[in-house]
């Protein structure tokens, strides 16, 4: 049996380690507490702040280009179409391969008038000879061969020759498809 300072000074044990839990409880609500209280000011200044742009984003729509804004906005949603800097380059990448066709020294070829999309194009052409359309001058390719080889085209039509009076030679005109935006 347990003396009685033995068990005072048991007693005085458990009461500092109930006091201290207590006390560690105590300071860990009042962290808390005071926690709470600052996240709900932080919530209060970020709801006032988004009620002021929100103010602000709706005073934009009273504005006069709000509602073209808007239409562009959704033209560009629903519409797909390649971007105007794609598409300019794919145009001048259409020309290029165009161009590519002749590349003989004796220019026998002259590139006039010309209608490029990524629909569909239109080549005023002059040709020293007409051979030139069905054989090439240094190999047996064909012109119009040279044409079906480039990937973007379809349907190559050449359907008027006309003999050019100004120079010798014939003039025609080509047209053709082009198919998945000239790739």
């Amino acid at each position: 049996m347990a003396t009685r300072t033995q068990q005072t000074t048991n007693y005085k044990q458990i009461f500092w380690c109930i006091l201290l839990v207590f006390l560690w409880l105590f300071i860990r609500w009042s962290y808390l507490k005071v926690s709470n209280i600052y996240i709900e000011h932080d919530i209060k200044n970020v709801q006032w702040k988004i009620t002021k742009k929100e103010a602000e984003l709706n005073s934009f729509s009273d504005k006069p280009g709000y509602d073209k804004l808007q239409y562009v906005k959704n033209m560009e949603a629903n519409n797909h179409m390649m971007p105007w800097s794609d598409h300019i380059n794919a145009i001048l990448a259409i020309f290029g391969d165009l161009l590519d066709v002749d590349k003989s020294d004796t220019f026998n070829i002259e590139f006039s008038n010309f209608e490029i999309s990524l629909e569909r194009i239109k080549l005023n052409w002059r040709v020293s000879n007409l051979s030139i359309l069905y054989r090439w001058a240094n190999s047996n390719t064909w012109l119009i061969a040279r044409f079906e080889e480039l990937d973007f085209l379809d349907n190559i039509a050449i359907k008027t020759y006309q003999k050019s009076n100004e120079k010798l030679g014939y003039e025609f005109t080509l047209t053709a498809n082009v198919i998945n935006n000239g790739k």
